[in-house]
């Protein structure tokens, strides 16, 4: 992920090792875990919590659509370096959001610059983008 843009700090990557889609409006995160550097400074994370996360900074063009949803969790497991959650999902409103095809192989780094505690309250949303095994940016336009 070296071109990729966000500084080290802030950075809270999602991996899994499969995906599931019962239906439409919710994915299962299987062996879901958080890593990443923003670990490091970050609060305790919270059993049975959920983050509201915007793909839309991600487009660098104008869409009608919208990217965004909520990624809930269980139970939190500490583990060294890496935050097992267990019972990992994204739920979204299919009439209104349309969420990129996550792959099994995929991750998501989450921008956590907003989310200091001073200014947490302010910002609802935590911008992710979803990276490809290869460490390139998804592109939305395919």
């Amino acid at each position: 992920m070296n071109s990729f843009i966000l500084s080290d700090k802030y950075k809270l990557e999602l991996h899994w090792k499969k995906i599931l889609r019962p239906h439409s409006g919710i994915i299962y995160f299987i062996d879901a875990y958080f890593s990443g550097p923003a670990l490091a400074n970050a609060d305790k994370i919270n059993n049975n919590d959920f983050i509201s996360i915007d793909f839309c900074e991600q487009l660098i063009f104008l869409t009608k659509k919208v990217f965004t949803g909520n990624f809930h969790w269980g139970e939190v497991i500490y583990n060294n370096s890496i935050v097992t959650l267990k019972n990992a999902r994204f739920t979204y409103d299919p009439l209104l959001n349309n969420i990129p095809n996550l792959k099994d192989n995929d991750y998501l780094v989450i921008d956590t610059r907003n989310h200091e505690n001073e200014k947490h309250m302010f910002n609802l949303l935590y911008p992710a983008y979803v990276i490809n095994n290869d460490s390139i940016l998804y592109n939305f336009r395919k």
